[in-house]
């Protein structure tokens, strides 16, 4: 198994690609902190697939430091350590173009962006406790590319990116930072996009299809996990080739 032993938090994790890599790390012998904000019943269903012994599910709002606090102290208090952090949480909030109004703009980034820096800088003394660490971001190409629809999204991924970098040289050699970028994926947010700007999305995609959860899960672990022990500050795009366009 590879990360035997291991304690995991995973932000945004009763849905989607958190869920996924939640359910993926537990069978690869994690002990995983399950984290939701609204998602109550998906994230018991998550927990109770995992078993109580092996995880801990906790409601927290993540883009406020007194719950990324309560978070994290819950989890030394369950499982005495942190060895991995995956900064998945993340949401598209409307209008999510240039005319958004200022709330709009400053809420998308504290999800998206803000809430990441919160995360990493109260889980970090806990990682270098540790002999070795990892942190995995989940960015996205638009943070590359760019999306006048979702400016404000794309600007948060950007930092996200840059920041995954820059933590990356600042705690090296002991803890690894990277992300992966997806595209395009299976979930609610996605879904949100609507049917006809999907299939635009699958025709501008060399595979020709929208990436499920669980193969953004594998590439999450691969990063995390030691078979990617000499690899940091490197963003991992899981695309489909979208972004060869």
């Amino acid at each position: 198994m590879k990360l035997h032993n291991k304690v995991a938090i995973i932000t945004g994790s009763s849905r989607g690609i958190g869920k996924a890599t939640a359910m993926l790390f537990a069978k690869e012998g994690a002990r995983v902190v399950i984290n939701y904000k609204t998602h109550k019943k998906e994230g018991q269903a998550v927990a109770s697939s995992i078993g109580k012994d092996r995880s801990l599910l906790i409601q927290a709002d993540i883009t406020k430091e007194e719950n990324v606090k309560m978070m994290v102290s819950e989890t030394i208090k369950k499982f005495g350590k942190i060895d991995i952090l995956i900064n998945n949480a993340g949401e598209i909030l409307r209008p999510g173009d240039w005319k958004s109004d200022i709330d709009t703009w400053h809420k998308t980034l504290d999800i998206n962006l803000t809430s990441a820096w919160l995360m990493t800088k109260e889980v970090i003394p806990h990682i270098l406790k540790n002999s070795s660490g990892s942190i995995v971001n989940v960015v996205s190409v638009y943070g590359f590319l760019g999306a006048a629809a979702v400016l404000a999204y794309t600007s948060a991924k950007a930092g996200l990116i840059t920041m995954t970098k820059s933590f990356a040289k600042e705690f090296a050699p002991t803890i690894r930072v990277n992300a992966v970028a997806p595209s395009n994926v299976t979930t609610d947010m996605t879904k949100g996009a609507g049917k006809e700007l999907i299939e635009q999305f699958q025709l501008q995609t060399p595979l020709k299809r929208i990436a499920k959860p669980e193969e953004l899960a594998r590439a999450i672990l691969f990063l995390a996990s030691d078979d990617a022990s000499y690899i940091t500050g490197h963003i991992l795009v899981v695309d489909g080739g979208y972004s060869l366009k």
